[in-house]
C-alpha cells in the first residue's frame, strides 16, 4: 500500500481502538500524542524500504535495515509490534501510554493493510513464510484507492462517534 493509505489506516485503527475500548476523549495533549503516534506508527514498518516516504527521510537507517533483513520481514512482524509497545515504556513520561498504544495501532494497521497486497508480510519473522489475505490487491491500483476511501469513511464515522456522539 502507499503512504497515504497507511496514514488513513493508522488514524482509523487508532479511532477503532478508542471506540472498541470505550475510551472517552482525553486531554488535547493526550489525544494529539495518541493520534500523532498512530500516524507515525502507520509509516514505521516501511523503514525497511528505502523508496518509501519514511525510508527517504531516514536513508542510511532504511538502507541498513533493507540490506540486513529485506522488505516486509522484521518490520512487518510481531517483533515490530512488540517493540513499539515496549519502547515508550522505557520513557518516564506522562504520555507513554498514549504513545505506546498509538504507535501499536499504527503499526498493526500497516501490517494488516500490507497483508492485503499480493506480496503479503512475513508476520511470524524469522519464520520464512508470508501471510496474505485470500482477497488482495496490488499497491497503487484503483482497488487500493477504493480501500483508502472506505478507510477514510470509517475513520470519519469513528471520529464523529468519539468526539460528538460521546458528548451526549
Amino acid at each position: 500500500m502507499k503512504s497515504n493509505t497507511h496514514l488513513l489506516g493508522g488514524v482509523a485503527a487508532a479511532a477503532l481502538y478508542k471506540t472498541a475500548a470505550d475510551l472517552p476523549p482525553d486531554t488535547l495533549h493526550h489525544e494529539l500524542t495518541f493520534f500523532g503516534a498512530a500516524v507515525l506508527g502507520s509509516l514505521l514498518p516501511d523503514l525497511c524500504h528505502p523508496g518509501s516516504y519514511l525510508g527517504k527521510k531516514t536513508s542510511f537507517l532504511s538502507k541498513t535495515i533493507s540490506k540486513t533483513f529485506g522488505h516486509r520481514t522484521v518490520t512487518h512482524s510481531w517483533i515490530m509490534i512488540l517493540l513499539v509497545m515496549m519502547l515508550p515504556n522505557w520513557i518516564d513520561w506522562a504520555y507513554e501510554g498514549s504513545l505506546s498504544m498509538g504507535l501499536a495501532a499504527g503499526v498493526i494497521s500497516h501490517i494488516i493493510l500490507d497483508a492485503a497486497t499480493s506480496r503479503g508480510v512475513q508476520l511470524f519473522y524469522p519464520l520464512p513464510f508470508r501471510v496474505r489475505f485470500p482477497l488482495y490487491t496490488k499497491t497503487g491500483t484503483k482497488t487500493e484507492n477504493h480501500i483508502a476511501t472506505i478507510i477514510s469513511l470509517i475513520a470519519a464515522i469513528l471520529m464523529i462517534h468519539i468526539y460528538i456522539v460521546s458528548l451526549f
